[in-house]
């Protein structure tokens, strides 16, 4: 049986017979001493996860309990439903993207709004969003590919214009009940103020 040596000195690679192993020979290339051990199996790089901005891994699937909205500089453009998937604004009302995939966008501006929701006694307590900007042509058709690309696509964090506020107060309160925010009202705050520098309100738990 023959073992891979390398010369440190070198960087030849020699075979050498099995019986000759911790002894010290001559590399026959530079004629240093080269000592008879297996080359050193390196294990091939492990690709990490991708990681939010906080610096920890980014969930892979949307959390049921949570909200996700999709704006555009002039309009809601799509949201989530647990067990549903995606919908589209069609203009009258919202269908599933997959029944209606050319009504999403090729360009434009579009924010990812992912909302940090609890299930309190009291029922769904929403407490926190976070603001993720969305570029590239064809960007949106991440929704039709899978429920989840869009997260991947998602990675620099943003600002909400007034309009998009409005836009997101709209999807509040035409979806979720009056309670729906009363355990974050810098939320409510932040959607009908004037601050334009805020990339998240309230306190985003990852899981």
């Amino acid at each position: 049986m023959t073992i891979r040596v390398v010369c440190k000195n070198c960087g030849s690679k020699l075979n050498a017979k099995d019986e000759l192993r911790g002894q010290t020979r001559s590399c026959p290339k530079c004629k240093e001493p080269v000592l008879i051990e297996p080359e050193p199996v390196v294990a091939p790089p492990v690709e990490e996860a991708p990681l939010n901005d906080e610096g920890t891994i980014r969930p892979l699937r949307l959390q049921p309990n949570n909200l996700y909205v999709v704006l555009g500089s002039d309009k809601e453009i799509a949201y989530w439903k647990n067990n549903e998937g995606w919908f589209v604004n069609v203009g009258t009302g919202y269908q599933s993207v997959k029944r209606a995939p050319e009504r999403l966008p090729e360009v434009g501006n579009f924010v990812l709004v992912e909302g940090y929701v609890v299930v309190t006694d009291a029922g769904r307590r929403l407490k926190a969003l976070r603001f993720k900007e969305l570029t590239g042509r064809g960007v949106l058709n991440a929704l039709i590919r899978s429920e989840t690309e869009i997260l991947e696509k998602a990675k620099t964090r943003t600002t909400l214009s007034q309009a998009q506020k409005r836009f997101m107060l709209e999807h509040i309160r035409k979806n979720y009940f009056y309670e729906f925010t009363d355990d974050a009202p810098e939320i409510i705050e932040y959607l009908t103020g004037y601050d334009a520098h805020m990339t998240s309100v309230g306190e985003f738990v990852d899981p």
